[in-house]
C-alpha cells in the first residue's frame, strides 16, 4: 500500500503542479473541469447511483453545466457554494439525526453540483488574480499543512473528538493543531507578500475560516461515505482512493476562500 501511494503521488504531484504553474487560463479551466467531472462520476456513487450509465451520466451532466456557466460571474456560485456549506456544517452536527432528509440518492445527487461547481468556479477566480500561482499554491499548501499539523497534533493529543458520529479519528486536537500550521503558512506568506499589518491581520480572518471550512468539507464526504457504507469514493489513484478523497478538502476551502478574497479586496 505504501509503494502505491508513493508512485501515485510521484506522478500526481507534477501534474498538480504543471496544472496550476504553467497552463493559460482557458486551458486552466479545461484542466480543473476534467477533474471535476471525475469527482462528479465519483459523487454519483456516493449519492447511490452504481449503474455506470447513471454516473457517466452526470459527469457530463456536471461538464454541461460548467460549461454554461464559465462566462458567468463568480459571486453568485460562490454564494450558493458557502450557503451549501451552512447546511451541510447542520448535517454534520446532527448526523444522523437529519439523514432522513436527504436519504433520497436524487437529493443526493443534486447536493454534487452544490459542491463541484463552486468550487470549480473559485478555482477560475483564483487564477485571475494578479499572482495567481501564488495564490492557487496557498490554498493548496494551507490545506495540505492543516492535514499535516491535524495528523501529528491529533496522534499525540487527540483524546476529545471532533464528530465522532461522523469521522471517529477526527479529535478536537487535530483540529487547533491543523489551524496553528495553516495559520504559520499563512504568516509566512504574508511577510513574504509585504503585506500591511491590516492586510495580514484580514489575511489570517480569511485562512481561519477556509482551514476551518476545509475540515467541514472533509467531515461532510465522510458523512456520505458512511450512510452509503463505502471507505473510498473510487479506486482511481492506488493507494489514495478516488478523486474525491483527495480533494473533499479543497471542495469547500476553494469556494469560501475565494469569496472572502473577493468581497475583502486583498491581493498577493
Amino acid at each position: 500500500m505504501l509503494k502505491q501511494r508513493v508512485i501515485t503521488a510521484l506522478w500526481l504531484a507534477p501534474l498538480a503542479i504543471g496544472g496550476i504553474f504553467f497552463l493559460p487560463y482557458d486551458y486552466f479551466a479545461l484542466f480543473t473541469a476534467a477533474i471535476v467531472m471525475l469527482g462528479a462520476w465519483e459523487w454519483a456513487n456516493l449519492a447511490g447511483f452504481k449503474d455506470q450509465a447513471a454516473r457517466v451520466g452526470f459527469s457530463v451532466l456536471v461538464g454541461g453545466c460548467l460549461y454554461g456557466l464559465y462566462t458567468l460571474p463568480e459571486l453568485g456560485i460562490l454564494s450558493v457554494g458557502l450557503a451549501w456549506w451552512v447546511l451541510a456544517l447542520v448535517f454534520v452536527l446532527s448526523y444522523p439525526g437529519m439523514s432522513k432528509a436527504w436519504s433520497s440518492e436524487w437529493v443526493r445527487l443534486v447536493f454534487g453540483l452544490f459542491i463541484l461547481i463552486p468550487c470549480w468556479k473559485g478555482l477560475l477566480l483564483l487564477k485571475q488574480q494578479q499572482n495567481s500561482e501564488l495564490v492557487l499554491l496557498y490554498i493548496c499548501l494551507m490545506v495540505w499543512g492543516a492535514d499535516v499539523g491535524a495528523y501529528f497534533s491529533g496522534r499525540k493529543w487527540g483524546v476529545s473528538k471532533l464528530a465522532p458520529k461522523v469521522s471517529p479519528g477526527k479529535s478536537w486536537a487535530g483540529f487547533w493543531g491543523g489551524m496553528v500550521s495553516a495559520l504559520i503558512i499563512g504568516l509566512g506568506v504574508g511577510l513574504y507578500v509585504d503585506m500591511s499589518p491590516a492586510q495580514l491581520a484580514v489575511l489570517m480572518l480569511i485562512s481561519s475560516i477556509t482551514v476551518a471550512v476545509s475540515v467541514l468539507g472533509d467531515l461532510t464526504e465522510s458523512m456520505f461515505k458512511r450512510f452509503r457504507g463505502i471507505k473510498d469514493s473510487s479506486q482511481l489513484l492506488p493507494g489514495h482512493g478516488g478523486v474525491l478523497d483527495r480533494i473533499d478538502s479543497l471542495t469547500a476551502a476553494v469556494p469560501v476562500f475565494a469569496l472572502l478574497l473577493l468581497v475583502s479586496g486583498i491581493s498577493f
